[in-house]
């Protein structure tokens, strides 16, 4: 990964941890030393954060987004949910469906803005 690019998910990640921490209340930060495997930002109990930041994004992106986000999320026993940005365009969420239906297949997601994912998630982790 190219400078400008990993310059880039820094300044996702800080912008998403900083509206997560509005919107929500808990101190959502961003993992300094993210290893492989980890997920993006820490502070919010329950989740597992995966963030994205791209020119351009399309559906082909979003599923291997989601892919990610759920082998981190099951390797430390949390919900996943991925946020994502294309340049000049808003944060979106993507979350499991199970939280909503029951069961604990995370395949199945909506997509919604995050104060809307909130909305519905706040209290279900």
């Amino acid at each position: 990964m190219g400078g400008m690019s990993r310059n880039k998910g820094k300044c996702g990640e800080r912008e998403l941890a900083r509206l997560l921490s509005d919107l929500t209340g808990y101190p959502v930060a961003r993992r300094v030393r993210n290893l492989a495997g980890e997920d993006d930002l820490q502070g919010l109990p329950g989740w597992s954060i995966e963030c994205k930041r791209y020119a351009a994004i399309t559906p082909a992106l979003i599923a291997g987004w989601w892919a990610q986000a759920q082998r981190q999320a099951q390797t430390i026993g949390q919900m996943p949910v991925l946020f994502y940005r294309a340049d000049r365009g808003d944060w979106m969420a993507v979350w499991p469906v199970c939280l909503h239906i029951g069961g604990t297949d995370t395949t199945d997601h909506l997509t919604a803005t995050p104060s809307t994912w909130w909305a519905m998630t706040g209290d279900a982790v």
